[in-house]
């Protein structure tokens, strides 16, 4: 079991300082993530099948405590969320949140074992304040590396909006410089999210809040799955 999910996650701003956020682990975890399996948690070997018979389905990996996609699966009753989520702590606090939507299910697992399992299932994919990994030498970990580009436009329909935002320079530079390189072209790109008219309709998640509120502008773009 990673650190990650016995003591806390760390998150880096823009100066390159860690900014450390605890998840305190709860016993008895494995039961009481049963209390939601088969309803709005799902085991990764199955995710497939529940999506098999649904429309208008949109991806968010890396859903941390679940408030954007708790949120727009309350403003969108007419589309289906899947968020994704490596830490069970961190679901289990997301999945207490629900309130009497039937229109989310959440999995527990990391991007790199779901690989094989979707095909042009999803309408829309949200990357939200994921991992900025940002030593040089792990770039390839980043959500917004040219191979999950690639593993992005599998498991979409052709010509879906990936939403992509983020408090970290870095992981934002990077993510331009992919896009160009591998011919893909971002619109609505911003360094200043909630000061963009583009971005009007922004559901601000947990971190984001405590960034903004730090002083930390809201970089955005989007791009689409081809």
């Amino acid at each position: 079991m990673c650190l990650f999910e016995i003591f806390e996650k760390l998150f880096y701003n823009p100066k390159g300082k860690e900014i450390k956020l605890r998840v305190r682990r709860e016993k008895n975890i494995e039961k009481k993530l049963d209390e939601y399996r088969n309803t709005y948690l799902v085991d990764k070997r199955d995710i497939g099948n529940k999506l098999s018979s649904k429309d208008n389905v949109y991806l968010e990996i890396g859903m941390g405590k679940g408030d954007f996609i708790i949120a727009m699966a309350k403003r969108n009753p007419d589309k289906f969320y899947v968020g994704i989520e490596r830490s069970d702590a961190v679901v289990l606090k997301a999945l207490r949140k629900i309130d009497g939507q039937k229109n989310l299910l959440f999995v527990i697992a990391n991007i790199d074992d779901l690989k094989e399992e979707f095909d042009s299932v999803f309408d829309g994919l949200y990357l939200n304040f994921s991992d900025p990994w940002p030593k040089k030498r792990h770039y390839k970990r980043r959500l917004l590396y040219r191979e999950y580009l690639d593993l992005y436009d599998i498991w979409l329909k052709k010509g879906s909006v990936i939403n992509f935002k983020t408090d970290n320079d870095i992981l934002f530079d990077f993510a331009l410089e992919e896009l160009s390189e591998t011919g893909r072209k971002a619109f609505d790109v911003t360094r200043d999210l909630h000061d963009d008219e583009r971005y009007l309709d922004n559901i601000v998640t947990e971190y984001e809040n405590k960034f903004s509120k730090m002083g930390f502008n809201i970089k955005g773009l989007r791009f689409y799955s081809r």
